[in-house]
């Protein structure tokens, strides 16, 4: 049952029908349905595990989203504008920033998260990478359930996924992927799109040089069959030459038992008001309903669930409405007067993301240049072109340093998951005139950035008021490990030495940022200077809500989702993963989304 706690209730008609599922623009609107599960948020997670749930045509499911529906945004759909739909400002971002970083020259960065249908899936840079198998199998340790390792999480990437193969059928597919580890049943998109760079053959003939003296730079077939570490192709999450998110590949294909109302933000968790209604057990908490409004001083709106309320907000916005609800620290709540309900610590905390350094490279390369307006009616005309590709170049490259490497001589440890897990990623973004890093021998800039793949550094996520409608406090804490710095130094040396193959001589000359003194020198200590200055969060971040096994002392959730202390509340987002794993984050969690939702189905057969 609906309750209105301020202003009145009305049953309006609803005002969208998109394929089957059912949408609503404001909670005025919401019928009178007493809902099985109530999924709060409908990005990668919510989309995935509310389509999987709505499956059994006798479940009511009802999703709360923040934002807009992903249809209303045409820039979602392009992969090449990618850049207009993450834009700061834009009414489909939270338009967070982070406090002053105290290992980064206090640099304060934006912190992006989607607020639509799909969420970042509609948002970001649609890379698709697993990451490890020992990315997997540290999570089952760490959590102690096999369910999460490498090999039963794998038949999940399958299940999500369907290869879509080339946007242009102009452009070869061979060589730039394996087929035998990718699904062709499942619902995101994936595929390899690219468009012709001299960058593309140069970097082939480069790894084959380069083999002949090191194993730095393997040549890698595909970066997703658990052991990525090497030069090989970009895949994404494209397919005929569309963005697939988990709005348009998992919430566009649900039946009517699905209503999605939009616009509209889940403000705290709660008991059921009604006696009846609760399920609660000994030592446990039933925290099966939801408040919800549209602004701060709008009319606030409260839903239980029949059976489950899952939070799926995300690895900011989770741990944030956990907070508001009474449920974290209890000193911290009680500072800013929020009734503790479930003292647990580790709410917030743990929060990790991959540092990202922008460098660029001096180049007399071709400009990674078009012509926007002919490009966009291509893409009208026919979903093909430079924008039916994403806007990034298509090698990538992954690297793991050895034992003896310099991050390690002061006897740190090995932060990876095992020797499947490379320490870096080389992400080649454009070729760009850049006023002020023309040199002599290039008047073009070769962009890439330089990932810290496993941080050791832990920031956190609080509350900066008690007020639902006002910005948590999110620290990355970058650098706050001398290891992390060690680990982005190394990597920019090793691009140093990837591009000094001699397939590169003429046309790759050398670092322009950071930029050599007038001697040509660049020392550790310049490299260091620039990285305090200049590093960001790469918006690939989770632990805020990690998941731990039964019985430990810290974590938020157990191996089934459900929440410490509580009954009918269990999370399913980014926020439960324990670590990052070593690779951009979309795929890992549409795969640790199909299995909540395997677990959760199977507890209600």
């Amino acid at each position: 049952m609906l309750l209105a706690r301020r202003g009145v209730f009305s049953l309006l008609s609803l005002l969208q029908v998109t394929l089957c599922a059912v949408h609503f623009q404001s909670p005025s609107d919401l019928q009178d349905i007493e809902y099985d599960f109530i999924v709060v948020g409908g990005g990668l997670a919510g989309g995935v595990v509310a389509t999987r749930l709505g499956e059994n045509q006798d479940s009511k499911i009802l999703v709360i989203e923040a934002g807009p529906s992903n249809d209303d945004i045409f820039a979602t759909q392009v992969p090449g504008l990618e850049s207009n739909v993450s834009a700061t400002g834009t009414r489909v971002s939270w338009n967070y920033t982070t406090t002053p970083q105290t290992h980064v020259n206090g640099r304060v960065d934006l912190y992006q998260r989607a607020m639509m249908l799909g969420g970042c899936s509609s948002h970001n840079g649609m890379v698709y990478t697993r990451g490890s198998r020992d990315d997997y199998d540290r999570w089952a340790s760490v959590t102690d359930d096999d369910s999460l390792s490498w090999d039963k999480i794998f038949p999940l990437f399958f299940k999500a996924e369907t290869w879509s193969g080339p946007n242009d059928p102009s452009l070869p597919e061979t060589g730039h992927y394996d087929p035998s580890l990718h699904g062709t049943n499942g619902n995101v998109n994936v595929s390899a799109p690219y468009h012709v760079h001299p960058l593309n053959d140069l970097m082939v003939e480069a790894v084959k040089e380069l083999s002949q003296s090191s194993d730095e730079f393997p040549a890698l077939l595909d970066m997703n069959g658990g052991r990525p570490i090497g030069m090989g192709w970009e895949q994404d999450t494209v397919g005929g030459g569309f963005r697939s998110s988990s709005a348009t590949a998992y919430l566009a294909h649900t039946g009517d038992n699905v209503h999605i109302l939009l616009n509209t933000r889940a403000t705290r968790i709660m008991p059921p008001a009604d006696d009846h209604l609760s399920k609660g057990h000994p030592n446990s908490i039933d925290m099966r309903s939801v408040e919800f409004s549209t602004s701060p001083i709008g009319p606030v709106y409260n839903m239980t669930a029949k059976r489950e309320l899952i939070v799926s907000s995300g690895v900011i916005n989770t741990p944030q409405i956990l907070l508001n609800s009474g449920i974290g620290p209890k000193e911290e709540l009680q500072a800013l007067g929020i009734k503790s309900l479930i003292d647990n610590p580790s709410v917030g905390k743990n929060f990790s993301d991959q540092p990202i350094l922008v460098i660029g490279f001096s180049t007399n390369l071709p400009v990674d240049d078009f012509n926007m307006t002919a490009a966009l009616a291509e893409w009208l005309a026919s979903h093909t072109g430079r924008l039916a590709d994403t806007p990034h170049l298509a090698p990538l490259g992954w690297v793991r340093f050895p034992a003896t490497a310099n991050p390690f001589k002061d006897g740190s440890p090995d932060p990876t998951g095992g020797t499947n897990s490379p320490h870096v990623e080389l992400f080649f973004k454009n070729v760009t005139f850049i006023p002020g890093q023309e040199t002599s021998m290039g008047n073009a800039t070769l962009g890439m950035s330089i990932v810290n793949l496993n941080p050791v550094s832990r920031g956190s996520v609080t509350l900066a008021t008690s007020s639902p409608f006002d910005a948590p406090v999110i620290d990355p804490n970058a650098l706050a490990v001398p290891l992390d710095t060690a680990v982005m130094l190394e990597g920019i040396r090793s691009a140093q030495r990837l591009f000094s193959a001699q397939t590169f001589s003429s046309s790759v000359f050398g670092l322009v940022a950071p930029k050599p003194d007038a001697n040509g020198t660049l020392t550790d200590e310049d490299i260091i200077d620039y990285i305090t200055h200049n590093v960001m969060p790469d918006l690939h971040g989770v632990g805020t809500c990690s998941m731990a096994h039964r019985g430990a002392d810290w974590g938020v959730v157990d191996p089934e989702f459900k929440v410490r202390g509580t009954t009918g509340l269990r999370i399913v987002d980014a926020s439960v993963l324990p670590f990052v794993p070593s690779a951009h984050t979309q795929a890992s969690i549409y795969a640790i989304s199909e299995w909540a939702s395997e677990v959760i189905k199977s507890s209600w057969k």
